[in-house]
């Protein structure tokens, strides 16, 4: 059973993954061949069907043109607004 507080920050990653392809302005397609991967991967991490690894999640934000720090930082400070426990 997964914990609540997870659960939460899960979501909020999966909001954040979400935004980071929508504000470079691709699409699902788009990503997948900047990754080399299939669509369908994509569309199973975006929907949390498919949990994202780091190394992925480095590619994922590198195809969106930032980097996996900044990635990370916006998250926290979303988490952060949400009044849940800090990741950094």
């Amino acid at each position: 059973m997964r914990h609540p507080l997870h659960s939460e920050k899960y979501k909020l990653f999966l909001e954040e993954l979400n935004a980071l392809r929508e504000i470079a302005g691709i699409s699902q397609m788009e990503l997948a061949e900047r990754m080399q991967i299939g669509q369908d991967i994509v569309s199973r991490c975006e929907s949390g069907r498919r949990r994202v690894d780091v190394f992925e999640l480095a590619l994922w934000t590198h195809a969106c043109g930032t980097t996996l720090e900044s990635f990370v930082k916006k998250l926290d400070d979303r988490i952060q607004r949400h009044q849940l426990p800090s990741l950094l």
